[in-house]
């Protein structure tokens, strides 16, 4: 059970997401289609109608946005805090529309406490966070 924990804990970030992609029964390559949709390798999918609808932010593209959004609104500020929030990867969800990811929040060097959820739109890219932050 311990090798089992530590070969899990080293995968990176975007493997952890992609593994979740594949339970999501998204493609490990190219695409497939299922009910006129079309659902890419990287968690991006297209709704074939007319006009076809793109929703082009695949799942590792929507963890790094959220980082990203977090690193600009609160980095600089919590840091000098000795504070952080934290995206965690394997909590990834998702709905029609958005890509959800539990945040945490708490000491630098922690785990964090859980806060909220932090929502990235799978057609813009637009991202919120929900919760007590």
């Amino acid at each position: 059970m311990l090798v089992f924990q530590m070969a899990n804990s080293s995968k990176t970030d975007e493997e952890i997401i992609q593994l979740k992609l594949l339970k999501f029964g998204y493609p490990s390559s190219g695409y497939i289609i299922c009910n006129e949709t079309v659902y890419y390798k990287d968690g991006s999918k297209t709704e074939l109608s007319k006009p076809p609808k793109m929703y082009e932010i695949g799942g590792v593209e929507a963890y790094y946005l959220a980082q990203n959004y977090i690193e600009k609104e609160y980095g600089n500020s919590l840091e000098s805090k000795g504070l952080m929030i934290r995206v965690e990867p394997k909590s990834i969800e998702e709905s029609d529309k958005y890509w959800k990811f539990k945040f945490y929040f708490g000491d630098l060097g922690s785990t964090g406490r859980f806060m909220g959820y932090i929502t990235v739109n799978r057609e813009k890219g637009y991202v919120d966070m929900e919760g007590l932050f």
